[in-house]
């Protein structure tokens, strides 16, 4: 069996164009390289180099073997990739979001209970791509905020939150019991950049409104501190967060403002997270 860093220093050798340019691009000895060529020759049984003077030069036994040389050493490269992202796959628990709100408790959750495993979460507003991403084997879980189809997957409700407009006492509907979204359209808005299915809700029901959209959520609470413009929270964001902002929070009576979060998997991995998905009676 040929060692493959002979290869390797084929290549280097082809590329570089002298021995003595390989040899310090692959930080050996010029002998060192000249012997590694020698040997990969007589372990081939062929000349690969046409010896002159002062150099060597590949001829055309040389040349067809570079080419193989390079597709071999791309096979290998092929190779230890692959077998790296699968092992990193077993050891992997992917998890696609509606929303990012619940990301942490329940990655808090899932490293509990898969003591070792690493947790790759991602968001995504379109719960059809996300079931299509679950029934593709891309996401092993899925958090949705409307239960899935029965047949084909295994769910259970985790959670549920409930939309709130933020109002500081100034602004004119702040003494309201209950407001629909449609009350608000038309007002400026402060709104975090990563609330998931929650931004198309708003866009769809306020069509007139205009957002003002933060992507650093400490800048957000910042702006919401000191600002009149109107923003949004939930129900479960206020039980986490104290709010010391003086604001008051007017629930939204849409029916869409009350949602159930689903924690989902396809039927045939239901044993696999059965630990998990009987932490919820």
């Amino acid at each position: 069996m040929i060692e493959i860093h002979l290869f390797e220093q084929l290549v280097a050798f082809a590329s570089c164009g002298t021995l003595s340019a390989a040899a310090d691009q692959l930080h050996i000895s010029q002998p060192a390289l000249s012997r590694s060529m020698q040997r990969l020759e007589d372990e081939l049984g062929i000349k690969l180099f046409d010896r002159h003077k002062s150099r060597i030069t590949l001829n055309d036994n040389g040349e067809l073997a570079v080419r193989y040389a390079r597709n071999l050493l791309l096979q290998e490269t092929t190779m230890i990739d692959q077998l790296r992202d699968f092992d990193r796959k077993k050891r992997t628990i992917f998890v696609g979001f509606c929303t990012p709100v619940l990301i942490p408790d329940f990655v808090s959750l899932l490293s509990q209970i898969y003591e070792g495993m690493t947790i790759s979460t991602e968001v995504s507003t379109d719960p059809e791509r996300t079931e299509a991403a679950l029934r593709e084997g891309k996401y092993h879980l899925a958090i949705l905020h409307r239960k899935p189809d029965e047949a084909e997957f295994y769910s259970v409700p985790i959670e549920s939150e409930h939309l709130y407009v933020s109002l500081p006492p100034v602004h004119p509907l702040s003494d309201s019991e209950g407001l629909y979204l449609k009350d608000l359209d038309g007002q400026t808005f402060l709104l975090y950049s990563q609330i998931g299915f929650w931004d198309g809700l708003c866009r769809r029901k306020m069509p007139s409104a205009r957002f003002l959209v933060q992507q650093e959520y400490d800048v957000l609470g910042e702006l919401v501190a000191n600002s009149a413009f109107p923003s949004f929270t939930t129900d479960y964001i206020r039980k986490r967060n104290e709010d010391t902002t003086g604001r008051i929070a007017v629930p939204i009576l849409d029916d869409e403002a009350n949602v159930t979060y689903y924690c989902c998997c396809l039927k045939s991995e239901k044993s696999r997270f059965k630990t998990l998905l009987q932490h919820w009676p």
